[in-house]
């Protein structure tokens, strides 16, 4: 498996010099402009390499750290002047793996880099491997070359869920995705799609109205006419699923059991609620039908219990929504904001908390959000409502949209009569 590189360097000699050396080396090469960028892209996947210039920031070791939060396995290979000496020194603590100083010597660049890679290669996953809990970190080693690059797994739990995606590879008509409303369903059956050999491809999203024989059917046979990778497809909320449609469903996956096709197989991915917006279970025989022919099922824990993933999930957001809307003043969390947002967790899951952080993220003024802010917003929203007021615009999102939605309206005033 070749590694990933991530360059930073604004000079274009010095950037072709490095990209030339990782290329032979055997390394994929993905090149940003700036530190934002920098980060912005380290949330998306993960890299082996992170190659940055001594001038990309004007405050490195913030960067660093940075880059360290963001990515813990990442080897940094910090570029510099002879004369940056005396500053770069206070930086070696904070994690860099090799420092080269210009004017750069190929052979020496050569050596660090095959260096990097050969140490990023024999340890194991920091994020994978759990020394407090071995039974997860025994079953994380099989899949420890897969990163994840759509979904947070720093908790023990969602670890559990990649190590199961991983297995679920081998199956034959793909896996069944359970949890409360407001899951990350999508962006793990993204994950089990990269997992499945196609990292960067999208899903085929069926709905509801094609679970049919024929749409099906359709959908196999444009599938097969692909030269790509097979693509995954993604049917969602079962539970909502019409009786007639669930049959339909039934015969075709049976069908395509039978007649399994083992060079170009058929992937699903399957979401349904186990509960309601109340919390009361739902009673779905249906479920257990679609059992005996898609045995795999993977449930997604609640965000609320999953605290170490809770941070990271806010600073993506945060990285996202600035680099999408740059206009947006956000750029940083004030220590003890997560931990107050993290308390707002309850029914509304992962989607409440995106939505959330997103309506504060856009009405916030500031470089950065504080306790006081949130505090204000909130009496000031309980004020309206206690008032008969209308609560201003929420955001409310799946996993690519935002839809815009108004409170209850206060009812409109009665026309006087004209005297």
């Amino acid at each position: 498996m070749s590694a990933q590189a991530l360059l930073c360097i604004p000079d274009a000699r010095l950037r072709s010099l490095f990209s030339l050396l990782l290329t032979d080396s055997d390394a994929q090469v993905t090149s940003c402009n700036d530190a934002d960028e920098l980060q912005r892209v380290l949330v998306t996947r993960f890299y082996d390499i992170c190659a940055i210039t001594h001038d990309v920031s004007a405050d490195m070791g913030a960067l660093i750290k940075s880059v360290r939060y963001l990515s813990p396995d990442t080897r940094i290979l910090l570029i510099a002047n002879k004369d940056d000496v005396e500053a770069i020194i206070p930086l070696f603590p904070m994690g860099i793996s090799e420092v080269l100083l210009q004017p750069i010597n190929p052979k020496k660049a050569i050596t660090a880099i095959h260096k990097m890679i050969a140490s990023q290669q024999t340890e194991p996953s920091a994020e994978l491997l759990d020394e407090n809990n071995p039974d997860q970190s025994g079953g994380a080693q099989s899949n420890s070359t897969h990163r994840t690059q759509h979904i947070v797994a720093r908790s023990a739990s969602m670890r559990a869920v990649v190590h199961q995606l991983w297995q679920a590879r081998q199956e034959s008509l793909g896996v069944i995705l359970k949890g409360e409303p407001g899951s990350e369903f999508e962006l793990v059956a993204r994950e089990y799609q990269s997992m499945c050999g196609d990292p960067n491809g999208y899903l085929y999203v069926l709905g509801h109205n094609e679970v049919t024989s024929e749409g099906l059917a359709t959908a196999a046979s444009l599938d097969r006419l692909n030269d790509g990778i097979p693509r995954t497809f993604l049917i969602r909320d079962l539970e909502l699923l019409a009786a007639s449609n669930q049959g339909q469903l039934l015969d075709f996956l049976r069908l395509a059991k039978r007649r399994r096709d083992r060079d170009r197989p058929l992937r699903f991915v399957f979401t349904v609620a186990e509960c309601d917006d109340q919390g009361r279970n739902l009673d779905l025989p249906f479920i257990e039908e679609l059992l005996f022919v898609v045995p795999v099922v993977v449930k997604i824990p609640a965000l609320r219990d999953r605290k170490p993933d809770i941070e990271p999930v806010a600073r993506k957001i945060l990285i996202d929504l600035t680099a999408l809307y740059p206009e947006y003043r956000v750029r940083s969390f004030k220590s003890g904001v997560v931990e107050w947002l993290a308390g707002r967790l309850w029914r509304g899951n992962y989607e409440e908390f995106c939505s959330y952080l997103r309506q504060v993220i856009m009405e916030c003024p500031s470089r950065e959000i504080t306790l006081a802010y949130l505090t204000t917003r909130e009496a000031a929203f309980a004020n309206r409502l206690g008032n008969g007021i209308p609560p201003p615009l929420t955001a409310t999102t799946s996993m690519d949209t935002m839809v815009a939605t108004v409170g209850p309206q206060a009812p409109a005033p009665k026309p006087v009569p004209a005297t």
